[in-house]
């Protein structure tokens, strides 16, 4: 049976719907009350996932990740603002490429205090991927969820904010696979995944280009992830 379990713990590595460090942004509420502001940013990366089931782990290695949002966001108040995100996810693992996934979450972001060109706050986040996949005769369904908050200051001057700070990145997720293992017979196993590093940093900026709108880049690294990521904003 371990066997099995083991062979099963390969084919998760190779079929879970891709996780990587998705955007934060400024670490501090960017929008008035009542204003909305809409996003679309795009990320690149790579993560290290852990698989567990009946005791027997399994590292996945380099997962490589790109992820398209659409971030919709509303000041609550002044020093607070919430948003919600929806978009796709694509992942490869060496020359296995896996398609598309749904991906969707919410946050919020809370300036703490401001002084002259510099604004202190936090943010949370969460964002959820849910797929099902077939592969080498295996059905896999997978359901996880990804948690950041960080921390930091956001350096504002001439049409520019330079931002970053630590964060917390948290991933957690469950899901079952079936299938014929070769030699064995039928098998089927739940299991459980998590990130290999709690603890990263990362450093953006934003560039206004018109009223009202914005380029951006930012970087994230954690001990076994980083991602890049690019995009556009608008408030209105």
């Amino acid at each position: 049976m371990e066997k099995k379990i083991i062979v099963i713990l390969l084919v998760f590595a190779f079929c879970v719907p891709s996780f990587g460090l998705s955007p934060m942004g400024p670490p501090k509420a960017g929008l008035k009350q009542g204003q909305f502001g809409l996003g679309l940013n795009y990320t690149i990366g790579e993560m290290d996932l852990e698989f567990s089931a009946s005791g027997v782990s399994s590292e996945t290695g380099e997962v490589e990740s790109d992820m398209l949002f659409v971030d919709l966001g509303y000041g609550i108040m002044d020093q607070w603002e919430g948003y919600v995100r929806l978009g796709i996810a694509k992942y490869e693992i060496e020359e296995w490429d896996g398609g598309n996934e749904f991906a969707y979450g919410f946050g919020t972001k809370v300036t703490i205090s401001e002084q002259d060109a510099i604004t202190w706050g936090g943010l949370f986040q969460m964002t959820w991927v849910e797929g099902d996949d077939n592969i080498f005769g295996f059905d896999v369904d997978v359901d996880a969820y990804e948690i950041q908050l960080a921390i930091g200051p956001t350096y504002e001057a001439d049409g520019m904010r330079i931002y970053g700070g630590p964060f917390l990145h948290l991933l957690d997720g469950d899901g079952k696979a079936s299938g014929i293992v070769p030699g064995w017979g039928p098998a089927s196993a739940t299991f459980d995944m998590e990130q290999e590093s709690v603890f990263g940093g990362y450093v953006g900026a934003q560039f206004d280009v018109a009223e009202n709108s914005c380029v951006k880049v930012e970087a994230q690294f954690t001990g076994d992830a980083w991602a890049i990521m690019g995009g556009i904003g608008w408030g209105f």
